[in-house]
């Protein structure tokens, strides 16, 4: 049994890993966690401080932020802790807690992302009466991040009640739940009924989103060859709006993907190498940070309000004026 005081060296480390190697993981651990941490809480103050930048569908971008912050504030410390010291130093009761937060946090991303994809379908695709109805003010979009939150804790907490339990998995770093054979009916419900219903849902929003801004720029084009007007405003926003959500999306499918393959073939009893196990949960949190950077990048009002922040105000006002304008929910 090895001494306590010489976990994290090569030969007596839990893992089997060299100091470089442990030196590598932690840092790589710690470096995601801090810009998870800094470029989320930039987004979260940009949004708050700028009231030209607080549309409805904005506010659910704060949320998926607030969400990432969390993520790199209650989870991450603990997982880089884990790769430290190569075992869970903490009670099996903490345990069970960070497998909750972990699970309530994975829920509440997707959610999110759900409800933005569906908030950009009734903005695009349905009559403006019915997005007026379902999204009449920004407080009811408060309302909706909310339900989002509660939504995800309920669906994370049966293990709690008995159906599913939560341990810690050495190979990951991470409390997370069981996915046992034993114990996976309940994952089965959660990935398969939550995670895959709400990701068909994302699909449909913007495939039904990509034909009607489809037809509309061919009939804009048709209009414009007809009588030489130039047409520009609203499609052009929401074509702006389909680019950044759609890109974010399938970032996060993309991160998430290979960690559901993962866990299938863990529960199935298929061998997966722990080099290839811990490069899918690096990848699955850096989805943490990716968001600001895709925002950042894609959004110019965001991307404005970013560079006059991180230059502390220098960044020329009428610049970001006009770059916000104009001041709608199409503008993000």
């Amino acid at each position: 049994m090895a001494n306590n005081s010489q976990i994290g060296s090569s030969s007596h480390d839990p893992l089997k890993r060299s100091y470089s190697q442990i030196g590598l993981e932690v840092a790589l651990a710690i470096l995601i966690s801090l810009m998870s941490f800094l470029g989320n809480l930039l987004v979260v103050y940009v949004v708050h401080k700028d009231s030209r930048l607080k549309s409805l569908t904005n506010i659910f971008i704060q949320n998926l932020a607030l969400t990432d912050i969390a993520m790199a504030t209650l989870h991450m410390p603990y997982w880089v802790i884990s790769l430290y010291t190569g075992t869970w130093i903490f009670s099996e009761t903490w345990c069970d807690f960070q497998a909750l937060i972990e699970a309530t946090l994975g829920i509440a991303s997707i959610l999110n992302m759900g409800l933005i994809a569906f908030n950009r379908y009734i903005r695009v695709v349905k009559p403006a009466q019915l997005y007026s109805r379902l999204f009449p003010s920004k407080k009811m979009a408060r309302v909706y991040s909310a339900l989002v939150w509660i939504s995800s804790m309920l669906l994370a907490s049966p293990p709690l009640y008995g159906w599913g339990k939560m341990v810690y998995h050495p190979t990951y770093a991470i409390c997370s739940f069981n996915w046992e054979i034993e114990h996976i009916s309940y994952v089965i419900i959660l990935v398969g009924g939550v995670n895959n219903t709400t990701t068909i849902a994302i699909f449909y929003c913007y495939y039904k989103i990509y034909k009607t801004l489809k037809e509309s720029s061919n009939n804009l084009n048709a209009l414009s060859t007809d009588d030489g007007a130039i047409f520009s405003g609203r499609p052009r926003a929401d074509i702006r709006v389909l680019k950044t959500s759609f890109t974010v999306v399938c970032v996060f499918l993309i991160i998430w993907g290979p960690v559901t393959v993962v866990v299938v073939m863990e529960s199935a009893e298929y061998f997966v190498a722990r080099e290839v196990s811990t490069a899918v949960f690096f990848l699955m949190f850096t989805g943490s940070l990716v968001n600001p950077f895709i925002y950042g990048i894609m959004n110019p009002q965001l991307r404005a309000a970013f560079k006059r922040a991180l230059s502390f105000g220098r960044c020329d006002n009428n610049q970001v004026i006009q770059i916000g304008q104009p001041q709608s929910d199409e503008a993000i």
